[in-house]
């Protein structure tokens, strides 16, 4: 299917994403959440496997995890299937395709889902202990004020620079980015309890992969990384096995840890669904990776995403105000800009063909150990 121009909707997206499955001669389930669209429109998380025969191998790739990064991931995968279509897999292999892991942030235009939830934040809630976040206590009255008026770029900048000469760049990164459990209001909340959503790919992974030897996650994301650049953000830091097996695979100056030190904790890594899937998949070799393109300035983000969270829970969204907060959020993680869409394209389809060679050639390292 020719990408002549980027879907600006959740609908738009869907559908071609079930014409290209229904093109290609692949099934595809729907899985609808209980929440609605903005016309009042059934949503669902659509799942497809492609494949012949029982998996020994499986490739999943997400897309819609945030639900406004999802456009771009959608267009990937829809890129991926006419490939597949033309290129069959090998015995043993499976690709599962899970489209719009967040279907109402998709239709929307949030990052967030229908409760304000992050959703890689978000994976086996009620079991999972979350990890503090002292720093965000401190930040989120400027960050998500709760005033009659949208409040200023201003109010967050002037705050932010006194805090970072005080503590410093990471810590306020972290403060501001790196997930919270308190504020139900605030940004990157990871929620009380596991969402539909989250248990919805849980259930499709499960019953679809259940038995396999290898696996290997990509999640398509958007907004990390300066315009017209990919990174693969690896969540093992460097030395790791998966750093080894990562840069044998990829070009190593796109790989990211995020974590950066074999001592370090890995609280990041609770809530994130492409980690969690290997507590469903015991009898895997498991092995996950998020792929960002670059858009827009860190603080470009966090300004847009302050005042598109404002308008979400105490102003407008019909209003003019309201209107131009959601647009300017959404062109932070997906810009308005053809040539962008282009050649996140050609990344994503570059990084998917590599990941999808790296499971063909996964054969027997269950048996290997490795």
């Amino acid at each position: 299917m020719v990408l002549d121009r980027l879907p600006l909707t959740y609908d738009e997206c869907r559908a071609r994403f079930r014409m290209s499955c229904a093109d290609a001669g692949f099934d595809v389930e729907a899985h609808a959440i209980d929440a609605t669209g903005p016309e009042g429109q059934q949503l669902s998380v659509d799942a497809a496997m492609i494949g012949v025969g029982p998996p020994d191998r499986a490739l999943i790739v997400m897309s819609g995890v945030h639900g406004v990064e999802g456009y771009i991931g959608s267009a990937m995968q829809c890129d991926l299937i006419d490939r597949l279509r033309s290129s069959p897999l090998p015995d043993g292999v499976a690709v599962l395709l899970l489209h719009a892991v967040n279907p109402w942030g998709m239709a929307w235009w949030r990052r967030q889902n229908e409760s304000n939830v992050d959703l890689n934040r978000n994976w086996n809630r009620e079991r999972i202990e979350p990890p503090s976040n002292p720093g965000y206590e401190e930040v989120h009255p400027f960050l998500c004020p709760d005033t009659p008026e949208m409040p200023t770029p201003e109010s967050f900048l002037d705050r932010s620079r006194v805090l970072v000469e005080q503590q410093g760049m990471a810590w306020i990164q972290a403060a501001v980015s790196g997930g919270q459990y308190t504020h139900p209001d605030g940004l990157y909340f990871g929620g009380d309890r596991t969402e539909e959503s989250t248990r919805i790919v849980a259930s499709v992974v499960a019953e679809r992969l259940g038995g396999v030897a290898s696996s290997f996650c990509v999640d398509l994301h958007t907004g990390h990384g300066a315009p017209g650049t990919y990174t693969i953000l690896s969540d093992s830091p460097p030395g790791s096995e998966l750093d080894g097996w990562l840069a044998t695979h990829f070009e190593a100056e796109r790989i990211e840890a995020t974590v950066d030190n074999p001592g370090a904790t890995t609280a990041h890594k609770v809530g994130q669904i492409g980690h969690g899937l290997a507590e469903i998949l015991p009898s895997s070799t498991h092995r996950s990776v998020t792929l960002e393109l670059g858009t827009v300035s860190d603080t470009r983000m966090v300004l847009a995403g302050r005042a598109e969270n404002w308008v979400h829970h105490h102003g407008d969204r019909g209003s003019a105000e309201g209107r131009a907060a959601v647009w300017a959020n959404r062109l932070c993680y997906t810009p308005d800009d053809p040539a962008w869409a282009h050649q996140s394209l050609a990344h994503g389809r570059a990084v998917l063909d590599t990941a999808l060679r790296s499971v063909v050639g996964a054969s027997g390292e269950r048996e290997r150990g490795t």
